[in-house]
């Protein structure tokens, strides 16, 4: 069965709506992160921060296109939003590429300058509380010294490798973000789908007025 003009239009409406939510609960949920997170490792967080906003205040665009069926706001609203749905998309992609698989090049790049008198992997290990990329055996192996950032304040060996505990850490971190972005790029999917059968709906209405 066809669908009405009606419940298309409160379809577009609610999605529109759900947009303005999922756009404030990404701005606070990335707020939130953000200072929880390194300085270089932040600028991601800052562009959901303004992604989320956009999204806000473009929803109520759709919202007043929706109820005044104003053709040419509801096809600038549709626009916006498929231009808003692939920003959205790439994101997330930057961020599993950034948080999700940067970890283990980091890791290889400090583990690359260690020597026996300078400790590169000091940073990753003092943070993290762990020794080696995978494990204390990366020394053994690279024929190095164990340096003293592998030990806590009471000199005992830290057993776990750096980069399951970067990625725990990453994983518990940003388990937020990363929810709502996937949350946020659905609801954007529903918005334009909608919106541009409503912008269709709006157009065949008064084209048939029109005769």
């Amino acid at each position: 069965m066809a669908w009405s003009p009606l419940m298309i239009k409160y379809l577009a409406f609610l999605f529109n709506f759900l947009c303005a939510v999922l756009g404030i609960a990404t701005i606070v949920i990335n707020v939130i992160a953000i200072d929880k997170i390194a300085p270089k490792d932040q600028l991601i967080l800052g562009m959901y921060i303004a992604v989320g906003s956009i999204v806000f205040l473009l929803s109520f665009f759709g919202c007043y296109g929706a109820v005044k069926e104003s053709i040419c706001v509801t096809w600038s609203y549709a626009i916006s939003m498929l231009v808003m749905l692939i920003i959205s998309i790439v994101l997330l992609f930057v961020f599993r590429m950034h948080f999700d698989e940067a970890s283990l090049t980091k890791l290889q790049q400090a583990f690359g300058k260690q020597t026996n008198t300078y400790d590169a992997m000091a940073e990753y290990q003092k943070q993290y509380k762990c020794c080696g990329i995978y494990k204390l055996k990366d020394y053994l192996d690279a024929s190095l010294t164990v340096p003293s950032s592998c030990y806590d304040e009471n000199d005992f060996l830290y057993k776990d490798g750096c980069l399951t505990e970067m990625e725990t850490h990453h994983e518990e971190l940003l388990k937020g973000p990363k929810m709502v972005g996937w949350m946020l790029m659905v609801i954007e999917i529903g918005a334009f789908t909608f919106t541009t059968i409503l912008g269709v709906t709006f157009r065949n209405e008064q084209r048939r007025s029109a005769y």
